[in-house]
């Protein structure tokens, strides 16, 4: 594919797409000797062209000992036999699954060429310009409490949910394809697996690469810039309908904007600034970066031939997303009681519905009553899987890193302590949990707020803010036959309190091809 442009290292990099479609970064010498391969050269014919478009002396000795130590193992020769090279990927923790096609090559471009419209400047102007406003609407004034507040309390609306959800997942595939169709470059298929325990898209955007670094950003943004569409869509129906269920796809989506940065994915933002820096390894960089800002500490090879701009922004990128990131952490902890009793409240009030279907005989009544629970009890066991994974890589990690640093594991440690503290004081039962009532709003402004009454242990519901909302009664309160249970808010409490539940639904998830190649595919 030649060279990669805009490379952000100090010595020019090559691109080499393989028979199944990996992408392998060579360097100039490697890169040379591929392009003469051509099955009739030999070993000295192969070293003479080599030599000279390289412009030193290569040996037919050193030929063959670069074909046998990298173009062999890479798979990008055949051996010496004349067999077939052995295709071996990596296989990375965070990668899809089983997967398969959804909608093939011809269908993606013919309808990417439909969609390339959106691309032009006037039009992205527009767009970026109606979200800020319906931001400003639904964060600033509407607020996401009663969206939230009112899909709870009617779990059968959640599969209306998750079905414009997946919709919206698939329109956001259609952007990496429809801004590699603008570029000039030709979309691949848009495929499905499995990343972690969710349903996972992805598209086939390795032809990007023969684009500059402005085409291979556009793509990157694409997917994000069709989730903005999405939810201008979305408030453009509320405000013909009014059903406010919906508007909780306004914050689903811009949740998935916020996951698609996200660092230590593969996902939409590696790839930002992957393209940007021109580093497509960049993700297999990022601890040797750490490294390098240790003072006193001599910068590992991964660092050194780097340019030095970006060394730069590669450091300030990850100094400005981990706080980010311990913001967003929080602020889930914070809400997590809040989410969980209406979860909880929500059970009830189902179950009462699915007694009274039994009672009458009404089959359909406890079909739908059970539908209904066993909708609020999936992101609940998602989150509870995807924790325990999480959970087993960090204890992994942790092991490996006693065992070649235990200075550092006592600091991890120490860190790791502390956290689970902080989450065990919010997340104990102290009167905040419950449900969410009609008059809360929960905008970005109140989050910030409810930091300053984390010392009280009760920062998303505070003794004042209770008293205000009534004592933040229950609906099963409401419910014939359910007064004594919600009576009983201290039981209810220690039943609900599980801080691995929530009502959001399967994050957007990406992947690229391995390291040490670029990626070949955008997901979400």
């Amino acid at each position: 594919m030649g060279e990669y442009e805009g490379s952000g290292f100090k010595e020019p990099r090559f691109l080499v797409k393989r028979s199944d479609g990996q992408l392998i970064q060579l360097d100039q010498l490697i890169y040379s000797i591929v392009e003469n391969i051509d099955g009739r050269r030999d070993l000295v014919g192969i070293a003479e062209r080599v030599s000279e478009a390289y412009g030193r002396t290569v040996s037919a000795d050193n030929v063959r000992t670069l074909i046998d130590n990298n173009l062999v193992r890479d798979g990008l020769v055949a051996g010496p036999d004349g067999s077939a090279p052995r295709l071996k990927k990596a296989d990375p923790l965070l990668q899809l699954k089983m997967r398969a096609t959804l909608i093939p090559e011809g269908a993606v471009n013919t309808l990417a060429g439909l969609l390339r419209p959106l691309f032009w400047p006037p039009v992205i102007l527009a767009v970026l310009g109606a979200l800020v406003a319906v931001e400003i609407w639904y964060f600033g004034t509407h607020g996401v409490g009663q969206s939230l507040r009112e899909t709870i309390y009617q779990p059968l609306v959640m599969l209306l949910i998750y079905a414009l959800l997946i919709l919206s997942v698939a329109w956001h595939e259609f952007g990496h394809a429809t801004a590699t169709k603008y570029g000039g470059a030709r979309p691949g298929k848009i495929g499905f697996g499995i990343y972690i325990i969710w349903p996972a898209f992805y598209t086939d955007v390795t032809e990007v690469y023969s684009l500059g670094k402005a085409g291979r950003v556009r793509t990157d943004l694409g997917g994000v810039y069709f989730n903005a569409i999405f939810a201008l869509a979305i408030a453009g129906i509320y405000f013909l309908t009014g059903f406010e269920p919906l508007l909780v796809l306004i914050m689903i989506q811009h949740l998935l904007i916020v996951y698609q940065f996200m660092p230590f994915l593969r996902m939409d933002g590696y790839f930002v600034i992957s393209d940007l820096t021109g580093v497509p390894d960049l993700f297999g960089r990022l601890k040797p970066t750490l490294k390098s800002m240790v003072p006193g500490k001599d910068s590992p090879k991964q660092v050194r031939e780097l340019k030095k701009w970006v060394r730069v922004v590669v450091g300030v990128w990850v100094l400005t997303v981990i706080p980010v990131l311990l913001f967003l952490f929080g602020m889930m902890i914070i809400s997590a009681p809040r989410v969980l009793s209406t979860t909880w409240d929500s059970l009830f009030v189902q179950w009462e519905k699915i007694s009274d279907a039994l009672g009458t005989g009404e089959f359909a009544g406890m079909a739908v009553g059970a539908i209904q629970a066993a909708m609020l009890m999936l992101p609940v066991a998602g989150m509870t899987v995807t924790l325990t994974n999480v959970l087993k890589r960090l204890g992994s990690g942790f092991t490996k890193l006693y065992e070649s640093r235990p200075a550092w594991a006592m600091g991890a440690g120490i860190a790791a302590v502390a956290a689970m503290s902080f989450a065990a004081f919010i997340l104990w039962p102290n009167g905040e949990y419950r449900p969410i009532q009609r008059p809360e709003k929960w905008t970005f402004s109140e989050g910030i707020e409810a930091t300053r009454e984390i010392p009280t242990g009760r920062p998303s519901l505070t003794e004042e803010a209770a008293e205000e909302l009534g004592g933040a009664p229950t609906q099963a309160q409401n419910v014939p036959g359910l007064e004594d249970a919600a009576a009983e808010p201290e039981t209810v409490d220690e039943e609900g309190a599980d801080p691995d539940s929530g009502s959001d639904p399967a994050p957007a998830a990406g992947e690229q091809s391995p390291e040490p190649s670029p990626n070949t595919a955008q997901g979400g």
